[in-house]
């Protein structure tokens, strides 16, 4: 972790491309640095130069006689190489490379790229970049701003990785606007090494950062990145920004379960199930991280609304609906004292309506009020600035208020009010613009708050199926698995496989089958899905039926350009419900599991849910009631529920398979039929390994 420490926390920085040239990076950097009062030693390098910006100039990295924590390489892309060199024979650890023209123009500079970070492995030593913007401590101990941003950001408690370079610049450049302080900014460029994985685990570390905030194009290592937080080694509350949701699905997934997965479901899914909060936008990012960083954590979702105007009111509550939480029903001792304050015309109910005349005093004492009420977990307190209330006197007196429940406000003034909030404020806490921001950011923070407790309580479960990768057991073959191998699996897993008999096609007229009535299958070298070969027959009586059904799939297949290799004759089940459980190996996130419902028509009704195999009960659970099928499962219209506590465990066993089987890339139950009688047959089983 020291050489990720340097980027920082240096005590010295040596600046390679030092310019004396305005405008340049290698100039405004530097000014940058300057500018922001960094309190560590600065060494540019220029071979042309014998001062820049007040500093001494050296014409090598060789010629620097102190050790250099940080590395800013900023040189043309021929002389990147030749620098790299420089700095790793200074033995420094910690290197940024701003320089771009690397992986993201082709193979070329991928070559470079890939060469430049061999190197600064074998050295032992770490880099930012290429192709980003730097990084920037405003803690006074440090005060690093080594970007080509001239903003001078506030010192808050949050950490922000920006994938993106210009992403980072826009929101840098908007500081004074959006009124967000950080700890730490790191661009990471293209990530050749230092990636969103470093930096987390860092940042979870580290006593100054409070809120772990990302924007993300891409993961490196998805499954590594959501491990440490159901082991309980992540705990600070952590925001994504992840762009791509409108990526298409794996296309080249031939089973169900890889049709009904794009990459951005699986993102959205095995975040949630991580506990990782998934903004939509960047105005939600940040509003969240404020939420953390200045307001306590709600311990429920029952909520206060107090206004002094019904639109943005209305706008609030739809939005709490919307977020999963709702409007707090007051006491009776509560809106007795309510009535005592709120105008006769106004409402004592929830939201409290003060109408426009509300006074400082009068907002004060409503919200200590709704606050102290034992049904209320948080208050969301709305003001619209009228012609005879001034608006900081109203903010001043609300975040007076001491309350161990977040209390936050939303304020709809005249322009001129947010350059005297800035200045006059007291408090200087966070204020909201729009009417829908709290509601968003209380939901988050409760989001969290469940999360933190469910790893808590199912800690072990998480542990011991993650511990499970280190069996890596083999399934036997390559490309999908015989009969014989899934029964073999089936048993292993306690998989309820439906029993089969396997024919070929020239004995089945002497087949002794004492099960009637069955159902008959036709399989073949390279047919994934039967029914679009119309190569299941139902509910076969007798003998006879049977041989014609098999000729007539016979024909089918030969139609397709294929060829029964065997029959796969199983008894027929009365059908309740069509469910699927499949599984495939998403290639950043690992192993997923997907649950829903399954027939010939489940891409139609798209009715799934996803988590990651590493699941606990209360995951199952989740993932299950999540569905369509899985409510009627669980009992409607006076229906008695389905055995639940056995399809659970068919779920759990199905993801421990994916788990210790590392060559299983993907796997359909589908159907998993319930009967009647309520017991569940896997009677269709595709397993696919490499």
């Amino acid at each position: 972790m020291k050489n990720i420490s340097s980027f920082f926390y240096p005590e010295t920085i040596c600046v390679a491309g030092a310019s004396t040239k305005e405008k340049s990076i290698g100039y405004e950097l530097l000014r940058t640095i300057k500018n922001y009062g960094y309190k560590g030693k600065i060494f540019p390098v220029n071979p042309k130069a014998g001062e820049i910006l007040g500093f001494k100039c050296y014409r090598s990295i060789d010629e620097i006689t102190n050790p250099i924590d940080l590395g800013i390489v900023v040189v043309p892309k021929q002389f990147a190489e030749e620098t790299i060199d420089a700095l790793l024979m200074k033995t420094t650890g910690s290197i940024i490379l701003i320089t771009a023209g690397f992986k993201e123009i082709g193979k070329e500079g991928e070559e470079v790229e890939n060469r430049l970070i061999a190197k600064i492995k074998s050295h032992g030593a770490r880099m930012v970049g290429p192709n980003c913007m730097g990084v920037i401590n405003t803690l006074d101990d440090v005060k690093l701003n080594a970007t080509f941003v001239a903003e001078k950001p506030e010192t808050g408690a949050i950490g922000f990785l920006s994938q993106s370079g210009a992403l980072g610049a826009a929101v840098l450049n908007s500081l004074r606007e959006t009124d967000i302080k950080f700890a730490h900014f790191i661009s990471v460029g293209n990530k050749a090494d230092i990636n969103e994985n470093d930096i987390l685990e860092f940042w979870q570390n580290d006593k100054n950062i409070k809120t772990l905030t990302f924007y993300l194009e891409s993961f490196v290592n998805g499954e590594e990145f959501i491990l440490p937080f159901m082991l309980g080694k992540v705990t600070k509350p952590t925001i994504i920004l992840k762009a791509g949701r409108t990526e298409s699905g794996m296309k080249a997934a031939s089973s169900h379960t890889g049709a009904l997965s794009s990459n951005d479901k699986i993102t959205e899914a095995l975040l949630k199930q991580s506990g990782i909060i998934r903004a939509e936008n960047l105005n939600e990012l940040f509003n969240t991280a404020k939420g953390f960083e200045n307001f306590p954590i709600p311990q429920g979702n029952s909520i206060a609304v107090v206004t002094n105007a019904g639109g943005p009111a209305i706008l609030c509550v739809d939005k709490i609906e919307k977020e999963g939480l709702i409007l707090a029903t007051f006491s009776e001792e509560t809106r007795k004292k309510l009535r005592e304050v709120v105008h006769p015309e106004g409402s004592v109910s929830n939201p409290v309506d003060l109408l426009p005349g509300g006074t400082a005093e009068i907002y004060r004492k409503v919200n200590e009020l709704v606050a102290s009420d034992e049904n209320v977990d948080a208050v969301i307190s709305i003001f619209v600035e009228p012609v005879m209330v001034s608006p900081l006197e109203v903010i001043e007196s609300v975040y007076s208020v001491k309350s161990e429940k977040p209390v936050l406000q939303v304020v709809m003034p005249l322009p001129e009010f947010w350059d005297k909030y800035r200045v006059e404020s007291e408090k200087r806490l966070p204020l909201f613009r729009n009417p829908e921001d709290p509601a968003e950011i209380i939901s988050n923070m409760f989001f969290y708050n469940k999360g933190k407790q469910k790893f808590h309580q199912f800690g072990k479960e998480y542990f011991d199926l993650i511990n499970r990768r280190d069996r890596e057991k083999n399934t036997s073959g390559q490309g999908y698995l015989s009969q014989k191998d899934i029964a073999r699996l089936a048993e292993e897993y306690e998989i309820p496989l439906v029993n089969n008999l396997l024919v070929k096609p020239e004995d089945l007229k002497n087949a002794a089958i004492n099960f009637y009535p069955v159902v008959i299958k036709g399989l073949g070298p390279g047919v994934i899905h039967k029914t679009e070969l119309n190569a299941v027959r139902l509910n076969i009586s007798n003998l006879r039926e049977l041989i014609n059904a098999a000729e007539e799939i016979g024909s089918g297949f030969s139609a397709k350009g294929f060829f029964v290799e065997e029959f796969l004759i199983q008894p027929f089940i009365e059908t309740k419900h069509e469910l699927l459980i499949g599984g495939f190996r998403d290639s950043s996130f690992g192993p997923v599991i997907m649950f829903g419902s399954g027939g010939k028509y489940v891409e139609a009704f798209d009715d799934t849910s996803i988590r990651s195999c590493y699941i606990s009960e209360a995951d199952i659970e989740e993932m299950i009631l999540e569905t369509r099928i899985g409510k009627i499962l669980n009992g409607v219209r006076g229906e008695k529920p389905a055995d639940l506590p056995a399809l659970r465990k068919i779920i759990k066993s199905s993801a421990e398979m994916m788990i210790e089987s590392g060559n299983i890339t993907e796997f359909d139950f589908n159907p998993l039929i319930l009967d009647g009688d309520g017991h569940y047959y896997a009677v269709d089983v595709r397993i696919k390994s490499s």
